[in-house]
């Protein structure tokens, strides 16, 4: 089993910076152009690479830690050289990677590269959109398919996103032989840059398409369906892969991400995934007790109980009848937050009815009233 922290001379816990400056010195010692010749030094030129490979990434450095190399074999295809961490397959792929080294964070070979490797060729990935949308309560509590309509780049269908106007209108560069790469020699470093007639492409468009111009893709409207979860919530964000702007020369689009928000509601609020509900009821249906009919965030109607002598701003709560959870891990619950309304605009038959009922009224009927009123005696005695 390959062992990249003893390759490189560093410890299991050594930092990114400790990484890249262990391998750019041992790159530098064993680079070809300092050994031609020398198929050891070509060797260890690949080893240190590939080490520098996984561990600079810390994806790929926390697989192989827990799982070692066969974990990198497992994980699938890595790019960049590592179909499923076997190693480099050509001293050209070691070179990337040395470049990528050096080259990064305005280092001084940078103007030599023109940028980091993966941004090499023309072959560009689609811009990224955010857009921003509204929806409401109910929509976010119950999920739905919403359509949306923006103006994005996508690719021309005069040319099939080509940007050629016939199949004879696209011809292999002749200064890189369609490889998009040219190698360029600077003192003992063989350098890999982007071809400067294609710029990458590895083609020339002799004849552009009119529609787009050559480019291969145009701005026009685009409908898409947006499946919103149940339970989503204001804040939260949708990310729509390929939704984005097409990709110049054949590179893929970018994404597309919704930014949601939800309006509020005349009568439910949510608290997360559960949803408080302010209930008013009478004087005398709280003092007494009754059953109501319930509405739920979904829509159901469920049947309660507020029990005899319910106070103002007791809660009660209904298990699992609040928003879903937007993971998919049940439901919240209901707070229904009792209010009682006092009474106004009585006539004189309904004040004289509660003045004969206050006169029947003992400590018992008050409770709350009576403890507050013990505790001032005791402030001011």
């Amino acid at each position: 089993m390959k062992d990249y922290y003893s390759t490189l001379g560093v410890p299991r816990e050594g930092t990114i910076d400790d990484i890249k400056k262990a391998y750019r010195k041992k790159a530098l010692e064993c680079h070809p152009d300092r050994n031609p010749g020398d198929a050891k030094a070509e060797a260890q030129f690949k080893e240190v690479s590939e080490a520098y490979e996984v561990l600079s990434d810390e994806n790929r450095r926390r697989i192989y830690d827990q799982y070692g190399e066969d974990g990198l074999k497992n994980a699938g295809g890595m790019g960049g050289g590592f179909p499923g961490g076997g190693g480099f397959s050509s001293m050209d792929e070691a070179l990337r990677t040395f470049m990528g080294a050096f080259g990064g964070g305005g280092g001084p070979f940078e103007s030599f590269f023109g940028g980091h490797p993966e941004e090499m060729g023309s072959a560009r990935r689609g811009a990224s959109k955010q857009v921003n949308l509204s929806i409401r309560f109910e929509e976010a509590a119950r999920g739905m398919d919403k359509e949306i309509t923006i103006m994005n780049l996508l690719p021309c269908k005069s040319c099939n996103g080509t940007g050629a106007k016939t199949k004879n209108g696209i011809k292999s560069c002749p200064t890189c032989q369609g490889k998009g790469q040219v190698f360029q020699n600077r003192g003992f470093f063989s350098m890999v840059t982007a071809c400067p007639q294609c710029h990458g492409a590895g083609q020339l468009i002799t004849d552009p398409c009119k529609a787009c111009g050559g480019e291969g893709r145009v701005k026009d409207r685009q409908n898409i369906t947006i499946r919103i979860p149940p339970g989503i919530d204001s804040g939260m964000s949708m990310k729509m892969d390929g939704y984005g702007e097409a990709g110049l020369a054949g590179g893929p689009p970018g994404d597309l991400f919704v930014n949601i928000t939800v309006e509020p509601h005349s009568t439910f609020h949510r608290q997360g995934d559960d949803v408080v509900l302010e209930y008013p009821v009478s004087f005398i249906e709280a003092t007494l007790g009754c059953r109501k009919d319930m509405p739920t965030p979904l829509g159901e109607t469920v049947k309660i109980i507020i029990p005899e002598g319910t106070q103002s701003g007791k809660t009660l709560r209904l298990s699992g009848k609040g928003i879903p959870n937007v993971h998919g891990n049940g439901r919240g619950d209901l707070l229904i937050k009792i209010i009682v309304e006092t009474p106004v605009r009585l006539n004189e038959k309904q004040k004289a009815l509660l003045k004969s009922f206050q006169e029947l009224e003992t400590e018992q009927n008050n409770p709350n009233r009576k403890s507050f009123l013990d505790k001032l005696k005791g402030l001011f005695s």
